[in-house]
């Protein structure tokens, strides 16, 4: 049955990603190996406040600016916009740029290229829109790392990493959501609110409710993406 499935993939080597990528979601938690997957989470906190920003700007809103912690938290400043986009395009951003970066990996596009472009735009945006020391700092520190894996890296390494950080962003999105669910059957904490007690505030709907339906998509976001990338097969 495995060997079935493996030969309906043009990619099978995009397997083992998946499982290594899915591998680094769950030892998150786990004392010490959790640090391997530190920059990893901290990239996706970058994703997730600047989906907030361009979420604002598309729905005639402003980015100020926003902020990075150690502790892989995150703030975005914005003024106006779809209080309901902006907030869910937080996950929903970080999923979908997973996803985007699953369709690019099957296509010629050259993943050195990917890696500079990925390295560039985050250093720009730090510049632009970070307002901390520490995420300026570990933006900028990212930003170089990517950067210097796409002139360093060879075909099969750089092709290996950007399905490793394509794969990583949509799980990291579940991930954080599954977080997302447990907090949102409780009352939020004083000073800190999440995106779905914000838009429970906001429009009456239980927070439940908006973590659920983020969890849904984030999900869809990666079979779909995934499935046109590499499966040889139709979805339908």
């Amino acid at each position: 049955m495995l060997d079935t499935l493996i030969a309906t993939w043009r990619r099978p080597d995009i397997l083992l990603v998946a499982v290594g990528a899915l591998a680094s979601t769950l030892l998150w938690r786990v004392p010490l190996l959790g640090l391997l997957f530190y920059p990893f989470r901290l990239l996706n906190t970058f994703v997730h406040e600047v989906s907030h920003g361009l979420a604002a700007l598309l729905t005639g809103g402003s980015f100020e600016r926003f902020v990075v912690y150690a502790n892989m938290e995150g703030l975005a400043l914005i003024r106006g916009g779809s209080r309901v986009i902006v907030a869910s395009a937080g996950y929903l951003g970080t999923a979908l740029f997973g996803g985007l970066l699953i369709l690019l990996t099957a296509t010629p596009l050259a993943e050195q290229t990917l890696l500079l472009a990925l390295g560039a735009s985050l250093g720009l945006l730090c510049l632009m829109f970070v307002r901390n020391l520490f995420g300026w700092l570990a933006g900028m520190l990212l930003a170089a790392s990517l950067g210097a894996s796409g002139w360093l890296l060879s075909d099969q390494h750089a092709a290996l990493l950007v399905a490793l950080l394509a794969l990583q962003m949509p799980l990291a999105a579940i991930h954080s959501l599954v977080d997302l669910l447990r907090l949102a059957v409780r009352r939020a904490r004083p000073g800190r609110v999440s995106d779905a007690h914000l838009l429970a505030r906001h429009t009456g709907i239980p927070a439940i409710i908006w973590a659920s339906l983020w969890f849904i998509s984030a999900l869809a976001i990666l079979f779909v993406t995934v499935g046109l990338a590499y499966a040889q097969v139709p979805l339908w």
